[in-house]
């Protein structure tokens, strides 16, 4: 086939082609434009428009001598170095800016006058300069979404909650090369919510490529909640009005974010969550503002930014943060039998109680073990016969005793008389450390948040416990012993039981720590680990004249041979020395 060919080489036909087309889409791409904040002719609409009357595709455009790059680029490229976006979980190779992502920052990084074309129409420089406000990025990209990297298939294995782009929908732009650049978000000819490709609404235009595991049930994915216009919007100036239809921008930011990891919004790691969670935005029962103001809490504001979404628990540096314990892309209001995660704890890795770390927690204490089940805790406390301070270890399912958290307990023969009323737990039951460590003052369907966010019983307890080694008993000092075992049952002096009102009542009133270890007993049964000196080194359990510590479980409650504050106790008979 003989084809003609013009002066530069290129066929005919094709040229004819290009051309028609270009003049096909140029007034469709001119009325866009327009209307946007790139009009920087005197018509425009935005803050930045040069006062001589030039074209409107100028700016960026040139038919002739252009940039040689794309795009016929009538800007020069600047020759800033950019300060790259990092982040712990990132697996992706940004480089310095290439492709349409340098067209962009030509104006966008601020170094150069919007004004400075290589081709000015009629040879005469716009008087335009550097762009300043909301639209400059500058040279520093660390709190912006990364750019110029290769998205393939392998990145999205290796990186994990990402969609494949081999057969992804049209929605997923990549540049030449399979590249994210600024155009994979941003159509500059169109002003949609800041020239993005699509409408952001409910985090459509993330989720073209994220894809966090069970997102689509998660109640930052579905809550209509309304800021109540207290405090501080937690929502971009040009944002939505429900937790829904922000999505993604609840929390992030892609551009200009408050902390560079994870583009979070705000500047302080935990303001990320209270900004809503503080009575401004979450519904009743999610304000935990107050809870961290407790005088026992986690300790949320002590090491910030510390956590790392992909960290070792075995190895990383000892800190609480909201997302050790919630995963905002899976988290919902979901109950759940004890010991399995509720709602809230979904999605969060854990430690089993093998001690070995899993992808994603199934019961409860697996969370918690993070950092409680893997050393032992180091706030003073008082020393035991066996002092292990290792939950994991204390809640060991082959120990001789241990309350039911990972498994059912040993002692299958307690009635179900000796359980408060209206609780439901029998010999079978299993609880959870929630059971336990909650806030003080929760009530079911009550507005106190669950979860051992704060308490003002010490170690954050949801009621009293007392563990001085002598206390004068009442309901009261013992709250959390009486939430589940009935007062009365326990108490009451018939022969055949334990004989726990002479222990408590005076002139012993021993606490229920003083025997009692309320996790667990690697040693012995019925949860006994004798206390054997108090928080201030003064001995309370001591041996016996033949050296001994020792409980004896027998048919009648138990037999014990020690010494406790002076009273002798051998086979049974107390006396004093």
């Amino acid at each position: 086939m003989n084809a003609k060919f013009n002066a530069a080489g290129v066929p005919a036909m094709l040229l004819a082609g290009l051309v028609a087309g270009l003049l096909a889409w140029a007034p469709a791409a001119r009325a866009d434009i327009a209307n946007t904040r790139h009009n920087l002719t005197p018509s425009g609409s935005g803050t930045f428009k040069a006062p001589e009357a030039t074209g409107l595709c100028v700016f960026c455009h040139t038919p002739h001598n252009a940039n040689a790059s794309r795009a016929l680029w009538n800007r020069a490229f600047s020759a800033a170095t950019y300060t790259l976006y990092t982040s712990s979980t990132l697996k992706a190779v940004p480089t310095q800016p290439t492709g349409s992502s340098r067209l962009c920052l030509s104006c966008h990084d601020g170094t150069m006058a919007m004004g400075n074309l290589l081709r000015p129409p009629g040879g005469v420089q716009p008087t335009l300069g550097k762009l300043t406000g909301a639209g400059l990025i500058g040279t520093d990209l660390s709190n912006d979404h990364p750019i110029s990297f290769t998205y393939d298939s392998q990145l999205a294995i290796d990186r994990g909650e990402l969609v494949d782009p081999q057969g992804a929908p049209n929605a997923l732009h990549l540049d030449a090369g399979g590249q994210v650049q600024c155009t994979s978000c941003h159509d500059a000819h169109v002003d949609r919510a800041n020239f993005m490709r699509m409408d952001p609404i409910k985090g459509a235009l993330c989720t073209t490529c994220h894809l966090p595991a069970n997102w689509t049930n998660a109640s930052h994915a579905n809550s209509v909640a309304t800021w109540n216009s207290t405090g501080t919007s937690p929502w971009p100036a040009d944002g939505y009005t429900t937790v829904q239809d922000n999505a993604c921008l609840n929390c992030h930011r892609p551009h200009a974010a408050g902390h560079s990891e994870g583009l979070l919004a705000q500047v302080g790691e935990a303001a990320n969550c209270t900004i809503c969670h503080s009575g401004t935005v979450a519904k009743a029962g999610f304000n935990f503002n107050t809870e961290f103001a407790k005088p026992y809490r986690h300790p949320i504001d002590i090491d910030p930014w510390t956590h790392k979404p992909k960290e070792d628990a075995s190895t990383m540096t000892r800190h609480v943060a909201c997302a050790d314990c919630h995963n905002p892309h899976a988290a919902d209001s979901s109950s759940a039998t004890a010991p399995n995660v509720s709602g809230p704890l979904k999605g969060v890795p854990g430690i089993d109680q093998a001690g070995a770390p899993v992808a994603v927690a199934t019961y409860e204490q697996e969370v918690c073990y993070k950092c409680h089940g893997l050393a032992p805790a180091t706030t003073l406390s008082f020393a035991r016969q066996d002092n292990v301070r290792n939950a994991r270890e204390q809640f060991e399912p082959s120990n001789l005793s241990f309350h039911p958290v990972t498994a059912v307990g040993r002692n299958a023969t307690i009635p179900d008389n000796s359980f408060v009323l209206g609780t439901g737990l029998t010999a079978i039951s299993r609880i959870a450390c929630g059971s336990c460590h909650n806030n003080d003052g929760w009530t079911a369907g009550g507005t106190t948040p669950a979860g051992p966010h704060g308490s003002i019983y010490k170690p954050l307890l949801e009621l009293n416990y007392n563990t001085a080694s002598t206390v004068i008993e009442s309901p009261t000092e013992f709250a959390l012993c009486y939430k589940c075992h009935d007062r009365s049952t326990l108490l009451n002096p018939n022969v055949g039981k334990f004989p726990h009102l002479r222990h408590l009542s005076s002139p012993v009133n021993a606490s229920c720590a003083a025997c009692h270890d309320a996790h667990g007993s690697r040693t012995q049964s019925n949860l006994i680990n004798f206390m054997l000196s108090d928080v201030n080194g003064n001995p309370v359990v001591t041996p016996d004249s033949a050296g001994k510590i020792a409980f004896t479980k027998t048919p009648n409650g138990g037999n014990c041979q020690l010494a406790c504050h002076g009273m002798v106790h051998k086979l049974g008979v107390n006396k004093y020395p």
